[in-house]
């Protein structure tokens, strides 16, 4: 018999193509991870990895194997799921994307809270990768994310379309303008949202235009983007949830990217369970779509 961590292991170098990516993923350090491989390896009596200065890739075995892994790995989820369910029929287990503001996941738990509808919730916050995982095995129920064209699956539900705007200090030259160009912020210094979705499109953006940020920050927390620019040292890109009045947002000309929130369901009992549920019309209701 396989242990289920040489299947986590084995997954996470094929999913990724490298063996530091792949121990970060699983939290074990590098050389753990090799030793898993190779006695996975010499357990299957096959070679499953090529491995050169590139990074890795699947032999032909490892190929064949790949589709029976990921078979193993999802049945082993769903008997965790069975195991582990709460026979509480008022449970509702959610994945909140980790880029939508506490301040508003905080108003909705509150109004929840005063309703005393006898819902219970079980909040799951993830990135983007993180709560379609969950949701694909189980997990959990659905998802407040991104909704991307891929996850037609999952019965999606499109409750707000959201553009990205940069945000300035209060005082900033540019706080008051209609729209901004990317040139004009050559000169201040950025605070980088290493975990947001739009990222590389953003990158790409600002580098076709001659801009090339210096950075004041680099963070996964949204609040300390919004700290430094309530603080007048920096400025940043975000989502136009993050508006408030401390801060300035404003669009940048010719930079048209959006994102689509909304809800993933996991399956059609899911769907169901959503329509009855009082948090989640809570979350209609602010998005206008009750």
């Amino acid at each position: 018999m396989i242990d289920q961590y040489l299947l986590r292991y084995f997954l996470a170098v094929a999913e990724t193509g490298n063996f530091s990516r792949a121990a970060k993923r699983v939290s074990v350090t590098q050389p753990t991870l090799s030793a898993g491989i190779a006695k996975l390896e010499r357990e299957l009596g096959v070679r499953l990895f090529d491995r050169d200065r590139q990074g890795v890739a699947l032999t032909p075995a490892g190929s064949r194997f790949l589709v029976r892994a990921r078979r193993i790995a999802a049945e082993y989820e769903h008997a965790l799921v069975e195991l582990s369910e709460v026979t509480d029929p008022t449970l509702l287990r959610i994945g909140v994307l980790n880029t939508i503001p506490v301040r508003l996941v905080e108003s909705w738990l509150k109004e929840h809270r005063a309703l005393g509808s006898g819902e219970a919730l079980e909040l799951l916050d993830g990135s983007e990768r993180d709560v379609t995982e969950r949701l694909e095995r189980g997990r959990i129920d659905l998802a407040l994310t991104v909704v991307r064209p891929h996850h037609s699956r999952f019965h999606p539900e499109v409750l707000a379309r959201e553009r990205y705007m940069m945000v300035l200090p209060r005082d900033h030259p540019l706080a008051n303008e209609g729209e901004v160009l990317a040139e004009h912020l050559a000169r201040d210094r950025m605070a980088l949202r290493r975990h947001c979705e739009a990222l590389p499109e953003i990158n790409r953006f600002f580098v076709t235009r001659g801009v090339r940020p210096r950075f004041v920050l680099k963070t996964t927390s949204d609040e300390r983007v919004l700290a430094v620019a309530r603080s007048g040292i920096g400025v940043g890109m975000m989502p136009e949830c993050f508006a408030e009045p401390s801060v300035r947002l404003v669009p940048v000309k010719d930079f048209e990217l959006t994102r689509e929130i909304g809800l993933l369901h996991a399956g059609d009992a899911q769907v169901s369970q959503a329509r009855a549920s009082p948090f989640i019309a809570i979350v209609r209701r602010h998005y206008g779509r009750a």
